[in-house]
């Protein structure tokens, strides 16, 4: 149990009285209209929740620009990605490292057999006509990775993106794009497979509120698919009643609050990009994010140092092709994050 609680951030049961720059939340907290409607929905827990969410489909398919049937919500996107992997019954699935390794625990569950692309340090994780030709001569019939990037950070180009989603198409391979930080990224709707869903029914998308709207003790997630069949499939692997009354109120609420994502989205895509800098002039190898956290190479050591001075950020030494002095910071407040980056400084001037 303790094992599978270290293998992601976010582990402030162990480690309270922390600043937790490990779990890559909205650093503005739960909108106070999410935050009511979800006492709301504790008040009103002395009924069952409806059992099909059937407000919430209504209310994600409006926020999403897609039709309810389209949509079906889980216990986090966790819960969805266990759901995928019983529902989709694959013999082979095309994984990255690194990349989530909740993909990975899915489809070892499910059975199905894992080979993997691997990302190279030296392209600085980047995507690339390599990931292209690998789907080419692939006999996996799923393919399955985060865009953006976790836990670099980079987004997919459009190009590549288009092809991607017309080569698994061709070979009629599912493609599983996680996108649960996408609007984080500036003119993120570009960057989204979305556009492609109602045409491609083996394209499916995992989102979820948990980052974005800062609420990951809610469990709210969800999934996109024009697959009507699929989502039935997935739908017959979930427990009844699987999302909470408490995470139903807040999730309508949170699909009426863009306005506020925008401008808390704005704050941080800038504060990403000085801190970024700073850590480059403390010799910290940066690469390039575009969403709410960073990625990057340093001392080995360093989160243990970090977590004597009561900071909690993220070790990826436990992912899939990382090693040791791989971290992964969230932009915090500006406040917070200098506290770090002054820790951090010290730390090196220390060893100099």
């Amino acid at each position: 149990m303790q094992k599978k609680m270290l293998c992601h951030g976010g582990d402030r049961y162990r480690h309270p009285n922390t600043i937790d720059f490990s779990a890559n939340c909205n650093c503005f907290g739960m909108p106070d209209e999410v935050r009511k409607a979800a006492i709301e929905g504790v008040e009103q827990s002395i009924y069952y929740p409806d059992p099909v969410s059937e407000q919430v489909r209504r209310a994600l398919a409006n926020y999403e620009s897609v039709e309810p049937a389209q949509v079906l919500c889980g216990n986090g996107a966790s819960e969805l990605i266990m759901t995928l992997a019983r529902a989709l019954e694959v013999k082979r699935v095309l994984l990255i490292s690194p990349d989530f390794s909740e993909y990975e625990r899915a489809f070892r569950t499910a059975k199905s057999e894992i080979e993997y692309f691997e990302l190279k340090r030296e392209n600085a994780f980047a995507w690339s006509d390599d990931f292209l030709q690998e789907l080419k001569q692939t006999k996996a019939d799923c393919v399955v990775f985060s865009n953006p990037h976790n836990p670099t950070g980079g987004v997919m180009s459009p190009a590549i993106l288009k092809e991607v989603i017309m080569l698994t198409a061709e070979r009629g391979c599912r493609l599983v794009i996680d996108e649960c930080f996408m609007e984080f990224a500036k003119s993120y709707e570009n960057y989204s497979a979305k556009q492609f869903l109602s045409q491609n029914k083996h394209l499916v998308i995992l989102k979820a509120f948990t980052k974005t709207f800062s609420c990951p003790g809610l469990r709210i997630g969800y999934l996109l698919s024009a697959d009507g069949q699929l989502i039935d499939r997935c739908n017959d692997n979930l427990p009844e009643w699987n999302l909470s009354l408490a995470a139903q109120y807040a999730a309508i609420a949170a699909t009426g609050e863009k306005e506020w994502l925008l401008k808390t989205t704005e704050i941080i895509r800038e504060e990403r990009v000085r801190v970024s800098g700073k850590l480059r002039e403390l010799g910290l190898t940066v690469y390039d994010s575009e969403v709410n956290y960073i990625f990057f190479s340093g001392p080995k050591g360093l989160y243990e140092k970090s977590l004597k001075q009561g900071f909690l950020i993220r070790d990826c030494a436990n992912y899939r092709g990382l090693t040791d002095g791989d971290y992964r910071i969230c932009v915090r407040k500006q406040e917070e994050n200098e506290r770090l980056l002054m820790m951090f400084a010290k730390e090196r001037k220390r060893k100099e």
